[in-house]
């Protein structure tokens, strides 16, 4: 199932996230390989990511005197397991580990592969050390037996150059958006896949205006993995063969055909027909902002905390108005819409750039309806 090769990505992919949170220039990290990095790589840096590693693979942290001892303590330790361990995407709540066996990883890319029939080769904007990567930029093309490109997610390269008939670009909601904003045109004969995040209609539209093949959208989650796909805007979700569905209860519950245990959908949903269904809100009560789930109640408390805020509610904009938080806030007295400077800059050093609200709308109360129920501004 996984070579050599297939370690030192991922565990290259690691190193590279870490590197690139400090490299003022993102195609820098990608210029080099780990291993001819791997002396000059800050301490502090080489430890995050192999504290990752020894989560993903399964074995207990250390630091290794060279990259290619951490690759093969790594492919060893794969080999023993036959799992690995994502975790689920986040900022705000704590990330929490998934196990997937190999068995599992073997599935789901064969369950998903009828999808990508004629695909020649795989461009890969996304780390493999997602469960969404994983499954369609390592996994995948295994199953397909076509290679795979690795480029930074830089919407604005040469793409004419990078891309040919029958790729596939993997990316997220995010990359599409400012894809469109660039201007980019696809070559003939590339397909588009997205996940981690609902893809707007509108988005979706625009990429087959600007010349997309074919655009495939795929809905899972870090316990799950893929669970469901769709290819046009406004169609529903129809969920993967490999999938067993129950609707006898109000929440319909899922479970993998090989077995394991009944769960439930990561959002509410409204069912098209037995196995096809359009998702209507989080069942975690989080939104997906800039591709990273956020919790508009934390970020609730968060804003609270400060002494001049009396009140607050915090939510997801409107389509019309954004794809970021807005926040409403009552000051306590002695305080105004003066003091929201000082309030950022709290925030600032409190909530990630996803968490932080885009607007600030204030009033003497919380908004309610006639019915005293919460109400949207």
């Amino acid at each position: 199932m996984l070579n050599r090769n297939d370690v030192i990505r991922l565990i290259s992919d690691l190193f590279r996230t870490e590197l690139a949170r400090r490299q003022p220039e993102a195609l820098a990290v990608f210029d080099n390989t780990i291993s001819d990095l791997w002396q000059r790589i800050p301490s502090d840096i080489k430890q995050a990511a192999s504290q990752k590693a020894a989560v993903l693979f399964g074995y207990d942290s250390r630091i290794f005197s060279s990259f290619a001892l951490m690759v093969d303590y790594a492919y060893a330790s794969f080999l023993k397991n036959r799992h690995l361990t994502f975790f689920t995407a986040g900022t705000t709540a704590q990330p929490r580990p998934c196990l997937h066996t190999a068995a599992m990883l073997r599935e789901e890319a064969r369950g998903v592969s009828h999808l990508f029939q004629g695909i020649k080769r795989i461009v890969s904007l996304v780390p493999s050390t997602h469960w969404y990567g994983f499954t369609f930029t390592m996994m995948l093309p295994h199953i397909l037996e076509v290679p795979v490109i690795t480029r930074p997610a830089l919407p604005a390269q040469s793409w004419n150059n990078l891309l040919q008939e029958g790729d596939l670009l993997v990316s997220v909601p995010l990359f599409w958006n400012y894809w469109l904003r660039c201007d980019n045109q696809f070559p003939r004969g590339v397909h588009v896949l997205s996940s981690t995040a609902p893809c707007k209609d509108e988005t979706i539209t625009g990429l087959k205006i600007c010349g997309a093949a074919r655009f495939t959208e795929i809905y899972g989650s870090g316990p799950t993995g893929a669970i469901a796909w769709r290819t046009h805007a406004g169609m529903p979700f129809e969920v993967f063969q490999f999938w067993d569905i129950n609707l006898r209860n109000k929440t319909p519950l899922i479970r993998r055909k090989s077995g394991g245990n009944w769960l439930t959908l990561p959002d509410m949903v409204s069912m098209e027909n037995d196995r096809a269904f359009y998702p209507i809100t989080r069942q975690d009560t989080c939104v997906p902002v800039a591709g990273i789930n956020v919790y508009p109640k934390q970020v609730e408390q968060i804003i609270s905390s400060h002494p001049a805020v009396k009140a607050c509610r915090v939510r997801m904009m409107r389509p019309e108005e954004g794809g970021r938080l807005k926040a409403f806030i009552v000051f306590n007295d002695g305080y105004t819409q003066q003091h929201l400077g000082i309030l950022r800059t709290f925030l600032a050093r409190r909530l990630s750039l996803q968490e932080m609200p885009r607007a600030f709308t204030f009033g003497e109360k919380l908004p309610v309806s006639a019915t005293e129920q919460d109400y949207d501004w």
